[in-house]
């Protein structure tokens, strides 16, 4: 587990309750409705700069980099 890394939300499909994070230099990070920390509806914005916890299950093939503790940084707030 990583702690603390900053990324921007690439797309999120707020029907689906899931998208992905972009990190520079690294592959996209996906996440889950559930992981977000906020109050009231959770989602994200495209654009959106998030600080979460990554999660890295090379095992999976798909969804392998996940992240977890999203929040939005203190620039969204």
């Amino acid at each position: 587990m990583r702690y603390d890394i900053i990324g921007v939300c690439k797309v999120f499909y707020e029907e689906e309750g899931w998208g992905w994070i972009s990190v520079e230099g690294e592959d996209d990070v996906w996440v889950h409705f559930s992981s977000i920390q906020m109050d009231a509806f959770k989602s994200l914005s495209s654009g959106q700069q998030v600080l979460f916890n990554l999660d890295e299950r090379p095992n999976l093939n798909e969804q392998s980099r996940r992240a977890s503790n999203v929040r939005l940084t203190m620039e969204n707030e």
